[in-house]
C-alpha cells in the first residue's frame, strides 16, 4: 500500500516543455514565443498557421529505469516477446527501478502540452507583428521530498527492511495543475540602424484552471508495518502530519466550454492572467548586404536571417490562478496525530473525487472543514537564449532556463535548465541536437529533433526512448503547421540589389584599399 499522497501521483505520471530541437529554429513561428515573445517581430513568416503541436516530458533524479527494455516499449505496448509472460504481459520486476537513495531532496517534473489552432501575421511597412495562440498545459511538480517517501511511491510499502522502523522529519511538495490558455502576443522592432538591431515583444494570456491537487507536507513521522490478517499487505501508522491538502472536483475538468461566458467569466474552477516579455538584440556586422532598392527606397530583406549573433531575454509565466469556485475548489490545513491507515484504505484512485473521498475517510474530514479558495502561480522563470550563425545554414544555440519560483511553495514549477543546440537550418528542413542539463540542473539529456516542410518530431531525452544508462526521464514531442514565408519587396527587377553607400562603408573601403597599396609597395 502507498502512502496516501503518493497514489494519485503514480496513477496520473504514466509518462519536453521546452521543445528545444524545434524552438531555436528561425522557422519555428509559434513554437518559439513561449521562450520569448520578441520572436514574433521580424520572423521569416508572413503568416505562420499552427495545426496542432503535443508534447509529453517526464524527469526525476531518484528512479532511474534499469529494465532490459525501454520505458517507450511499454508504454507503447512494443516490448519484445522475450521479455513477456505467458499472459502476454510484460514481465516486471522491482529490480527494473534502479533507486538513488542517498538523495536528501527527491524532485520529479511532468508536463504535457498541447498547442492548438494560433498564428502569427507580420506587418512588414510598420515592423510590427501579432500572435495568437491557444494551449493546454498540464504540469506536475514533485520537490522537498525525502527519500523514504521518494521510495514508497516508487516501490510502494511492501518493503519489509522498512518495517517497524520510525520514519522522521520527513517532507513533501506536490503539486498537479491542468489549464487552458489564450494568448494574444504583440512585437515590434524598436531600433534598426546599421549592425544594431532591436526588438521587443508581449504575451498577455488568459488562464482558466481545469484541475488541481495539491500537498504542501511540512513533517510526517511513519511506520510502515506488516497486516496482521494480510501477509502480503501492510499498514501504514502516521504519528504526526501536518501540512495543507487541496483538490479540485471531477465535475471542474467537466465544466470546460469553448463559450465566452466559460472562457473570459468565472464559471471554471479558476481563472487568471499571465505575461511574458521579453527583448531580442541581433548583431548584424553585414547588414548593408541585404539591403534592396525599391522605388528609390531602401528595404531590408525580410527572407534572410542577418545576424552574426542574436542574444535574447525574457521573464515568462508571470502570473497565478485563483481557485476561487466554490462548487469545484477545495483546501484544507491538515494537523492530525495517530492515524492508522489500513490495507484498502486508498485503492483505485482514478479521479480527484475518489480521492478525496478517501482521504476524508481516512483522516475524519468533513466537507465543512473545507475552504474554497487557494491561489496557485505560474512557474515564472528566466529565458536567456544566444544563437551565433556559423554559415547560413548552420548554427549553435545556448539556452538557459531559470526558474524564479520557491519550489517548497505553493504553485507551478518549471524545473532550471541548460542546454546547447547545434542545428542545420533552412527554409523547408531543419536538423537539431539538444544536450541538457536539466531538471534543475540535475540530469544529464540529450535529444534529435527534425522539421521536415510543415511537420516536426523529436525529443530532449533520447535515452528513455532507446533505454541508453538507467534514464530518468523520457521527452517527446511532434506538430503540424502551414508556413507561407515572406518575400523579397516588389521590384521591377527581382535581382537587382544595389549597395548601400555608408561612412561606415566609406571608411572601410579606404583601410582596405590603403592596406592593398602597401602589400603592392612590398612587392615592387
Amino acid at each position: 500500500m502507498r502512502i496516501f499522497f503518493c497514489l494519485f501521483f503514480i496513477t496520473y505520471t504514466s509518462f519536453s516543455q521546452q521543445w528545444l530541437g524545434i524552438s531555436t529554429s528561425n522557422y519555428a513561428g509559434t513554437y518559439n514565443l513561449a521562450a520569448n515573445p520578441a520572436n514574433v517581430a521580424d520572423s521569416r513568416h508572413k503568416l505562420f498557421l499552427n495545426i496542432t503541436g503535443g508534447n509529453i516530458d517526464f524527469i526525476n533524479n531518484f528512479a532511474g529505469w534499469a529494465a532490459p527494455y525501454s520505458f517507450f516499449g511499454l508504454s507503447t505496448n512494443l516490448v519484445p516477446n522475450r521479455y513477456r509472460a505467458p499472459n502476454g504481459l510484460p514481465i516486471f520486476r522491482s529490480s527494473y527501478i534502479d533507486e538513488a537513495l542517498d538523495k536528501p531532496n527527491s524532485v520529479a517534473f511532468f508536463a504535457t502540452d498541447v498547442k492548438g489552432p494560433s498564428l502569427i501575421y507580420t506587418f512588414e511597412k510598420a515592423k510590427f507583428a501579432i500572435g495568437l495562440t491557444t494551449r493546454g498545459r498540464m504540469l506536475m511538480n514533485l520537490s522537498n521530498t525525502t527519500s523514504s517517501i521518494a521510495r514508497i511511491m516508487v516501490k510502494g510499502t511492501l518493503i519489509p527492511n522498512l518495517y517497524g522502523k520510525t520514519q522522521a522529519n520527513n517532507h513533501l511538495a506536490m503539486n498537479l495543475n491542468g489549464y487552458t490558455e489564450m494568448g494574444l502576443t504583440l512585437g515590434a522592432v524598436i531600433r534598426e540602424q546599421d549592425q544594431d538591431f532591436f526588438k521587443v515583444g508581449l504575451t498577455v494570456k488568459r488562464l482558466n484552471g481545469l484541475i488541481n491537487i495539491h500537498y504542501l507536507v511540512d513533517n510526517l513521522d511513519f511506520i510502515v508495518d506488516a497486516n496482521s490478517a494480510k501477509a502480503l499487505r501492510q499498514d501504514v501508522y502516521f504519528k504526526n502530519v501536518t501540512g495543507t491538502y487541496g483538490t479540485t472536483t471531477n465535475a471542474a475538468t467537466r465544466s470546460f466550454s469553448l463559450s465566452p461566458s466559460w472562457i473570459f467569466g468565472n464559471l471554471a474552477a479558476g481563472t487568471g492572467y499571465g505575461f511574458d516579455i521579453g527583448a531580442i538584440y541581433e548583431f548584424r556586422p553585414e547588414f548593408d548586404k541585404y539591403e534592396v532598392k525599391v522605388k528609390g527606397k531602401l528595404l531590408k530583406d525580410g527572407t534572410k536571417n542577418k545576424y552574426l549573433y542574436r542574444i535574447g531575454v525574457a521573464l515568462i509565466d508571470i502570473g497565478s490562478i485563483n481557485y476561487n469556485n466554490p462548487t469545484y475548489a477545495n483546501v484544507i490545513q491538515i494537523a492530525k496525530t495517530n492515524v492508522l491507515i489500513q490495507p484498502g484504505t486508498f485503492n483505485k484512485i482514478n479521479s480527484p473525487d475518489r480521492l478525496f473521498y478517501q482521504m476524508n475517510d481516512a483522516f475524519g474530514i468533513s466537507q465543512a472543514d473545507y475552504q474554497n479558495s487557494f491561489v496557485v502561480a505560474l512557474p515564472m522563470a528566466l529565458s536567456l537564449n544566444f544563437d551565433y550563425k556559423i554559415s547560413e545554414k548552420i548554427y549553435v544555440n545556448a539556452t538557459w532556463i531559470h526558474s524564479l519560483r520557491n519550489s517548497k511553495k505553493m504553485g507551478m514549477n518549471q524545473p532550471s535548465m541548460l542546454a546547447i543546440t547545434p542545428r542545420y537550418e533552412s527554409k523547408w528542413f531543419d536538423i537539431a541536437m539538444p544536450i541538457s542539463l536539466q531538471n534543475g540542473y540535475r540530469n544529464f539529456a540529450f535529444g534529435l529533433a527534425s522539421r521536415m516542410g510543415p511537420f516536426f518530431l523529436g525529443s530532449e531525452n533520447l535515452a528513455g526512448i532507446v533505454n541508453i544508462g538507467n534514464p530518468k526521464g523520457i521527452s517527446a514531442y511532434m506538430g503540424l503547421f502551414l508556413p507561407i514565408f515572406r518575400k523579397l519587396p516588389d521590384t521591377s527587377n527581382g535581382c537587382y540589389i544595389e549597395e548601400k553607400i555608408t561612412l561606415r562603408k566609406e571608411i572601410r573601403d579606404i583601410l582596405k584599399k590603403r592596406s592593398q597599396k602597401r602589400a603592392w609597395n612590398r612587392i615592387r
